[in-house]
């Protein structure tokens, strides 16, 4: 027994903590200055400089090091990082329901816009919702509640535009894209856009420029978070 607590001690001293970034965020939102979340991890006042690599995203603490802040925040954590989604089953009465973890980074929604009427009538039918998990990314992709899968009833859409007034209620996922790299992300995106710009049907049609400009919105929200991306240019 003490053989395996001793083991269980040293493996949290290595085992890295995946969410250090949320966590050191968590931290100083809540008043922590960099150089007391380093003496709260072990480490010198002066190594304010490692604090900033895990508040950046650019290196992990370990679980032993930021354990006083996991004891203080983490509840706070597990409600920021979990997203519940859901979709349909051929029951109209029952749901498939789908938890993952991440940061949201962003979410992007195409709207319909009727040109006919004025003002235009506008409700969004699409939606991507882009979370970050460590070094890797998920994308999901959602379409609006009652909307059919060819578009074809997007005028009943129109006038009744909120099914539920929990507005996460008013979406189902679709499509999961997990554990993408940063590039692997901009190559999916590019690839959806690409197949909403050349689409025929009648919806896609209205929605694409929505779309068009997630190809920018992507790029941007990547390299704001320090990553290289291979089709951006230097001037």
């Amino acid at each position: 027994m003490v053989s395996k607590t001793m083991t269980e001690q040293k493996e949290n001293t290595k085992k890295t903590y995946r969410y250090t970034k949320q966590l050191i965020k968590l931290a100083i939102e809540n008043g922590y200055t960099n150089q007391e979340i380093a003496v709260k991890s072990g480490l010198s006042s002066k190594s304010i400089a490692v604090v900033s690599r895990w508040r950046n995203g650019k290196a992990l603490a370990t679980e032993r090091q930021v354990q006083f802040f996991i004891n203080e925040f983490g509840h706070l954590l597990k409600r920021k990082m979990e997203h519940l989604f859901y979709n349909q089953t051929e029951n109209p009465y029952e749901f498939i329901y789908y938890k993952i973890e991440g940061e949201i980074l962003l979410t992007h929604t195409l709207n319909y816009r009727n040109s006919r009427s004025k003002p235009i009538e506008k409700v969004g039918v699409c939606k991507f919702v882009i979370l970050n998990l460590g070094s890797v990314f998920h994308l999901l992709e959602q379409k609006k509640v009652g909307l059919d899968d060819d578009g074809s009833n997007i005028d009943k859409l129109l006038k009744n535009k909120k099914i539920s007034n929990n507005e996460q209620a008013n979406w189902y996922l679709v499509k999961t894209h997990k554990n993408l790299s940063p590039q692997e992300l901009v190559d999916t995106i590019d690839y959806i856009v690409n197949t909403f710009c050349h689409s025929e049907n009648k919806l896609a049609r209205n929605i694409r420029n929505d779309a068009l400009y997630l190809k920018y919105i992507i790029r941007q929200l990547l390299l704001k978070n320090g990553y290289t991306i291979n089709d951006i240019v230097d001037l």
